[in-house]
């Protein structure tokens, strides 16, 4: 047969190059965008939860302000020198000793019943007209707080400063120790502590990461914000979240620039008189996945150098690997022109020397097998590429998964220094624990707060280190809770409760507790902040609620307190118990002819006499006015209440001897028993004895009357 010279064809080294350049194109091309879903998607949640720990910080900073101004309105109201002021200088005096401590409280005043401005630091607006102003006639029913607002009486007043003017209100109705009216206090909180406070927050991330802090009204207008921002107003998706109550972050796009904001509503966690605030902090999107984006462009540089590498590597190999078939088929074309032609012995590798060989054995019988060597050839070509392909895939892989691993790290390093520089830079002390409550973080406010150096700590349990011992199983059982069933009492929640330092000393703070899941974990921040003084302060109140200002006896609101526990103790013990209502006859009389600083004086004299005549274990309170409750406890018959109500006339029949004048008066007692099997309400009680006192009056004054179903009443002269 005649040689036909073949058609022009491919290479065997150009396709062998051609398929794995293609192969690892494809490859690196796959690989590069899994990589940047999870790398972006990893990069915004890190920033997400940044800026939603700064959005929470801000929130609980404003929340933590308010209340305490709540607090410092509502101790200033109950103050006798405010309360029963004689002059402006004596109610100016309290005035400007808060003002002094709290320098953000730009101006306090009190304000007469008529809107008269009757003292204020600074003598500032003394005598103005403030009836207007919305503290002032919006006041009633206790303490309340009112909204952001600019200056008026007070813009020309007050010392110039960079910012504006900017004030929230809180106000309190102000009665004297008589009960009558006294005005409003009123307290201006200067707006500049918000700012300070937004500053403070954004420190650490400002500059390097274009973070803004927002506080918006609920109306939309900004309160706090970046400059020229303020006082206008802001329709973002995140408001309207945090509005709702709401926490998180988001990505939005305002005014044409896309961000990633974090969210939170002030307010939320407040008992009393508060403001509910949106608090956004939004960074540029672009920022935010800065680092994303410089990975992506390595990723993609990475991707171009190792297709290239590895196509110029497989070229080498296709080309070294295809160069014995080339020989081959150079001798086969020679041996088709030529029969005599020898074909050669190739032996690079064992299957191009075991093709030869068959070729040379059997050249006079190529014409038959040609079919079967093509397909031999054929199946050649197809187990070198697919090993060709397997090793540069591998090789890739392995490339690959090193250079991420890499990435990866130093993500996760870049991005733990930045939370580790916020929180060790945090006002309240900050602990991370894992689901066993082992403690793995500890910035250095918590080192302040409770004594225990940071290295200290780590591995150790919290509920053992800080909490007293009966809180530590239930504070375990509702960790345990909230990891098996995602529900908790104590997760997500802001509660005051004692905590131990390490010197023992038990302190009060007040604690929230955030999660933050893991793939295969779980991961509890815990914020502490100390209210040791804000209990101490409520105590104080507490106390001056429960007794009356006069007289330094129990008032009608600590008798209610302490009625139901003596009526349980007679039950359980089985002793009866008295009520005496005790009214004096003739008081008014030594009102009219003396004054009432005369029967003041006298009110005074009469609480020591009858302290003096009952056991230190009865109780003796003021109603009001002239009016006086005894309760007597653990008596063995009537008699022994009536023999004291006898006692008590004879004290009461003793003259009074005032800086007025010596007077001599009588009193009438009225006297319920209470056996302690009856199923009687306290308020009947009193309402018994008090019926009682009236009817002893009327059966003439300076008697005792026992009530109806006791005993029968024995007057006394």
């Amino acid at each position: 047969m005649p040689y036909t010279p073949a058609p022009h064809r491919p290479r065997l080294t150009s396709m062998i190059t051609l398929s794995i350049s293609a192969t690892v194109l494809v490859t690196v091309l796959a690989l590069t965008g899994l990589i940047d879903h999870f790398a972006r998607n990893y990069a915004q949640r890190q920033s997400a939860v940044r800026l939603q720990q700064i959005a929470w910080q801000m929130r609980d900073s404003l929340d933590r302000r308010m209340r305490a101004a709540v607090s410092d309105v509502s101790f200033l109201a109950q103050l006798p020198e405010v309360r029963d002021a004689r002059s402006p200088a004596e109610a100016r005096m309290a005035l400007e000793s808060l003002q002094a401590t709290e320098p953000d409280y730009a101006w306090i005043g009190l304000a007469r019943p008529d809107g008269l401005v009757f003292a204020a630091t600074g003598k500032t607006l003394e005598g103005a007209d403030v009836s207007g102003r919305n503290w002032f006639h919006d006041s009633s029913g206790g303490v309340k707080v009112f909204d952001y607002h600019p200056a008026m009486l007070l813009a020309e007043k007050l010392p110039q400063h960079p910012d504006p003017w900017r004030f929230v209100d809180i106000a309190s109705p102000v009665a004297g120790s008589d009960g009558t009216p006294r005005g409003v206090l009123a307290v201006h909180l200067s707006w500049n502590w918000a700012r300070r406070m937004a500053r403070t927050l954004l420190a650490p991330v400002r500059d390097q990461y274009q973070t803004e802090i927002f506080v918006v009204r609920d109306d939309g207008m900004i309160l706090l914000g970046p400059q020229g921002m303020e006082e206008k107003t802001i329709a973002a998706q995140s408001f309207h979240e945090a509005m709702a109550g709401r926490n998180g972050a988001l990505v939005e796009t305002v005014d044409g620039q896309r961000y990633l904001t974090g969210y939170a509503m002030t307010g939320a966690n407040i008992e009393g008189p508060s403001l509910k605030w949106a608090v956004l902090v939004r960074q540029p999107y672009a920022m935010a996945l800065a680092d994303f984006r410089a990975l992506q462009g390595t990723i993609a540089a990475a991707g171009i150098v190792l297709t290239l590498l590895l196509g110029t590597l497989g070229w080498l190999f296709a080309r070294h690997m295809a160069r014995p078939l080339h020989r081959l088929s150079v001798a086969i074309e020679r041996h088709s022109l030529d029969r005599s032609a020898r074909i050669p012995i190739v032996s690079d590798f064992h299957e191009m020397h075991l093709l030869s060989s068959t070729l040379a054995a059997n050249a006079e019988r190529e014409q038959r097998h040609l079919e079967a060597l093509h397909g031999l050839n054929e199946s050649l070509e197809r187990t070198v590429g697919e090993r060709t392909t397997e090793l540069a895939a591998k090789a890739e892989q392995l490339q690959q998964a090193l250079e991420r691993q890499q990435q990866i790290q130093l993500q996760l390093q870049e991005s733990e220094a930045e939370l580790r520089a916020m929180l060790h830079n945090a006002n309240d002390a900050f602990i991370a624990i894992d689901e066993r409550a082992l403690i793995l973080e500890w910035n250095e406010q918590a080192e302040r707060l409770l004594g225990w150096r940071r290295s200290e700590t780590f591995g150790k349990s919290l509920p053992e280190l800080l909490l007293v011992e009966d809180m530590r199983a239930s504070w375990l059982s509702e960790l345990a809770r909230f990891v098996a069933s995602g529900e908790s009492e104590l997760i997500n929640h802001r509660r005051d409760m004692p905590v131990l330092r390490r010197d023992g000393e038990e302190i009060a703070v007040e604690i929230s507790i955030g999660h933050v899941p893991r793939r295969n974990s779980h991961l509890f921040v815990v914020f502490m902040h100390d209210i040791t003084e804000r209990k101490m302060l409520h105590a104080s109140l507490e106390g001056m609620a429960n007794r009356d200002t006069l007289t330094d006896l129990p008032n009608r609101r600590a008798l209610m307190q302490t009625m139901p526990e003596a009526v349980a103790r007679a039950r359980r013990i089985g002793k009866p118990l008295a009520v005496f209502f005790l009214d004096l006859d003739g008081f008014k009389g030594v009102n009219d002819a003396y004054g009432h600083d005369a029967g003041d004086e006298l009110l005074r004299l009469l609480a020591h006499r009858i302290v003096g005549t009952v056991r230190r274990t009865d109780t003796v309170a003021r109603l009001a006015g002239d009016e006086f409750v005894v309760l007597l406890e653990m008596l063995s018959s009537a008699d022994d209440a009536i023999e004291v109500a006898a006692k008590l006339l004879a004290q009461l029949r003793q003259p009074f001897v005032l800086r007025a004048a010596t007077v001599s008066l009588s009193g009438s007692i009225g006297i319920a028993l209470h056996e302690p099997d009856a199923n009687e309400a306290i308020g009947a009680l009193l309402s018994r004895a008090d019926s009682a006192m009236y009817q002893a009056k009327r059966l003439g004054k300076n008697c005792y009357c026992v009530a109806a179903g006791d005993t029968a009443n024995s007057p006394s002269a």
